[in-house]
């Protein structure tokens, strides 16, 4: 048995999560310390060894913990890592990834642990050490028909329930806190819908991706683990292409474009054919020594979604929501586990902070989550909005977007120029770092910074950041980013070892 439970006065009262995904698993963790029943409903059957989900269409595709992710997973489960190496995950430390770009390639190696495995072999391994708390139990093969509510809509308290096999039979389970992890195909909108409440319209980014992953067997002759990442170009429609490796000897190579067209294929012959177009001769020359295992498989959406709950002028007691029912991402910067870490973490600071049976406990739930995604949300839709066709559709647009897309074009110039002449990657680490939502964006675009890489060379990135600011007036510079950037409340004073070394 693990020593993962914290000491805290339970409450003799029910919790239930609907989803036993990776954001249900982190929110019945965070619950089986203050409730003293957890219950987790979910559709699918829970096997007792890692397989793919149909409930999850996305597991098939490549996924990782960024380090922000690791560390809350670390405080839930320590030494989750350990899990899962003897799961026979791949540990990545020692191995070299190859970062291609238009501005330049380079070769890092990770010099911490880290692990490399597939979807199903992660979440198996959380939920393992789910099962293993004493007050939590899952209900697997049952579908959430509704919420069960007080007469008069302003308390959740239970769900309908229906069975998948057997005698398919109905009924309700009662619960004092029901939370919603059950994904992108959440039915919360029309459930609140039909309570009699008017749920604010959805911040969405209409992405129109796309992306294929195929699996390789890793020949015994290649010791030496090297993965890529080729970076897209969207302006030239030219789609990104990452190789990683998983467990049991195992890769996947995966193709990503947005906007619609020009979208991988699942046809083998047009895969490999996009393959040798996109990524970078190093990346196909490393691909060109596995041996594929099957067919290529693909994953479609139309857009990413944010919700709003926070802006509800009233909200049902007993009720929260998390994960992807919450807000959904562009899955291919692989934000989506690790901002659901990030809400259930915020779920447990407030549950120690504040009484959950308190009037608007849930309405303050609901905003400190709101608060600790926008520098996620906000990084992939900066990233998305690059792809011709990509649009942003909300009450309030989103701020910085042009800035902030030719700021990062100058910042990596920099950083590449950096590392390959002078042996130093400090910058492309506070890139990492950034991505990874250990920092804040701020860390990376402030009047120092800009003073660093404004340089007078003359360069087409330097000559698009100075036609956005205007006048350079360095005196007046944090006034102008101001105007120009979100200001992101979330403090980060996380700090985690470097990753990588030369």
């Amino acid at each position: 048995m693990h020593n993962q439970k914290q000491s805290h006065q339970k409450k003799d009262e029910k919790a239930l999560v609907i989803g036993a995904g990776i954001a249900g698993l982190l929110t019945a963790r965070v619950l089986s310390d203050y409730y003293q029943d957890v219950i987790v409903i979910e559709k699918d059957e829970l096997t007792e060894k890692p397989s793919n989900r149909k409930g999850t269409p996305q597991d098939f595709h490549p996924h990782r913990v960024l380090p922000r992710g690791d560390i809350i997973m670390n405080r839930f489960f320590p030494d989750y890592m350990e899990d899962l190496f003897d799961l026979g995950a791949h540990n990545a430390k020692n191995d070299k990834v190859i970062n291609y770009s238009p501005f330049g390639t380079l070769e890092i190696t990770i010099n911490q642990r880290s692990v490399a495995s597939s979807r199903p072999l992660l979440e198996f391994g959380i939920r393992q050490r789910v099962q293993e708390l004493e007050n939590v139990k899952f209900l697997s093969r049952q579908s959430v028909r509704g919420l069960v509510t007080s007469d008069d809509n302003k308390e959740v308290t239970g769900v309908q329930v229906k069975e998948r096999n057997g005698n398919k039979e109905e009924g309700t389970i009662p619960a004092n806190l029901v939370v919603d992890t059950s994904g992108r195909y959440s039915k919360l909108n029309k459930w609140l819908t039909d309570m009699g409440y008017n749920v604010p319209e959805q911040e969405r980014l209409q992405v129109r991706f796309g992306y294929s992953t195929r699996y390789y067997q890793v020949p015994a002759h290649i010791s030496e683990k090297l993965s890529g990442i080729s970076r897209g170009v969207p302006e030239e429609n030219v789609g990104s292409v990452g190789l990683f490796y998983i467990e049991n000897n195992m890769a996947q190579t995966i193709l990503f474009n947005a906007g619609g067209s020009n979208l991988p294929s699942t046809n083998t012959e047009d895969f490999d054919k996009q393959l040798n177009e996109w990524a970078s001769p190093m990346i196909n020359d490393l691909i060109k020594e596995l041996k594929p295992i099957e067919a290529p498989r693909g994953y479609r959406a139309a857009e990413s979604v944010r919700q709003h709950y926070e802006q509800m002028e009233s909200w049902p007691s007993g009720l929260l929501v998390l994960g992807d029912a919450f807000c959904n991402f562009d899955p291919i910067y692989g934000q989506g586990m690790t901002v659901a870490a990030i809400e259930a973490e915020m779920l447990a600071i407030c549950l120690e902070e504040k009484d959950s049976s308190k009037v608007g406990f849930e309405h303050h739930v609901l905003q400190r989550m709101q608060q600790a995604i926008e520098p996620a949300w906000w990084l992939s839709s900066i990233e998305d909005l690059r792809w011709r066709g990509v649009e942003h559709v909300g009450n309030v647009p989103l701020k910085g977007v042009t800035f902030a897309q030719k700021y990062f074009n100058l910042y990596l110039r920099h950083a590449m120029k950096q590392a390959k002449e002078e042996n130093d990657l400090s910058m492309f680490h506070q890139y990492m770092k950034m991505n990874g939502l250990i920092d804040s964006p701020s860390e990376i675009i402030n009047p120092e910074m800009l003073n660093t890489l404004i340089t007078g060379d003359g360069s087409p990135e330097e000559e698009a950041v100075l036609a956005e600011l205007g006048e350079l007036d360095m005196n007046k510079m944090q006034k102008r980013l101001n105007e120009l950037m979100p200001s992101f409340s979330l403090a980060f004073d996380e700090k985690v070892p470097d990753l990588f070394s030369t």
